[in-house]
């Protein structure tokens, strides 16, 4: 498939409003943003990548060429400048991640590989851009470590750091599974196919490899369709965020349906529209005399 390159790429083209919404809320936790600061001044992200980097495999464009590609194509499309370090961990499940914020590098389990075709694994390596490419590390980072912390905070003063690490432990973990929707919507901007977008959500939802087929995805995103209806009954909406509450990431089928309805709209066709821009213009100095109008975002 020759996929379409998006130089123009800004954040806000693809960010989901429940991502927006819920970290303007989180910044506004009082004490949010002093955490911050003393979690970039300890090191956390060092620390982090070190942890990371100790004990998975590199990948490079000699070892898993087919691979390291992918990574380099997803970085191209979503107009990403500097490419962050792939790695393989051994790990169960389709499953990935980032981690560092300065110099992030992007986590593979093993089964991501053996499990998923070239296009559903693009998805996936797309997926942790999106979370590079839209600033969510550093959050993310820090909602990983929050209840260790709260924990340290809690014995050191007598129990009223745990007070306030708790309320800021939920809206972090609100703002987390938020972003996820986001990055769904950069994994398909690579991938550029919804279909493989649904089948990677198949896969995520425990359909076991030997029964994989095409009509059980278009099952699946019935059932995506099914669930969404369930938005508009006020009961169901709220039974919704109480059974994701303690969730790292939001439903696969509420994922799959806010994925589609996205597609679906005139804001997708938007973004995709500007992969003509740049080869339209003559010169990438008049690429330029543009930005001021659409800027580029570039990690």
């Amino acid at each position: 498939m020759n996929r379409k390159k998006i130089p123009l790429l800004n954040i806000e083209d693809y960010e989901h409003p429940w991502d927006k919404s819920a970290r303007d809320s989180l910044e506004k936790v009082p004490g949010f943003t002093g955490l911050i600061k003393k979690l970039n001044e300890i090191g956390f992200d060092r620390l982090l990548k070190i942890q990371f980097t100790g004990s998975s495999f590199k990948v490079n464009q000699s070892n898993l060429s087919d691979v390291y590609k992918l990574l380099q194509e997803a970085c191209d499309i979503l107009a990403i400048d500097r490419q962050p370090d792939l790695y393989i961990q051994m790990g169960y499940g389709i499953n990935a991640f980032t981690a560092g914020v300065e110099k992030p590098i992007v986590v593979l389990n093993r089964d991501c590989i053996d499990w998923l075709s070239s296009d559903e694994l693009l998805y996936v390596i797309a997926h942790e851009l999106g979370h590079i490419k839209s600033n969510h590390v550093l959050y993310y980072q820090t909602a990983s470590y929050l209840p260790s912390i709260a924990q340290v905070m809690g014995n050191t003063v007598f129990g009223l750091g745990s007070l306030f690490t708790t309320g800021l432990q939920l809206s972090l973990m609100n703002w987390k599974r938020m972003s996820e929707f986001t990055a769904d919507r950069a994994g398909l901007l690579a991938c550029q196919n919804p279909e493989v977008a649904a089948s990677v959500m198949v896969k995520l939802a425990g359909l076991p490899k030997k029964y994989f087929t095409d009509n059980l995805v278009q099952d699946f995103l019935k059932q995506a369709q099914e669930f969404e209806s369930y938005d508009y009954d006020t009961i169901d909406r709220i039974a919704k965020i109480f059974s994701t509450i303690n969730n790292s990431h939001p439903w696969i089928v509420m994922r799959t349906a806010e994925l589609f309805k996205w597609f679906e709209s005139p804001d997708y066709s938007k973004v995709m529209a500007k992969s003509h821009w740049k080869s339209a213009l003559a010169s990438d100095s008049e690429l330029e005399n543009i930005s001021d109008v659409t800027k580029p975002w570039h990690y």
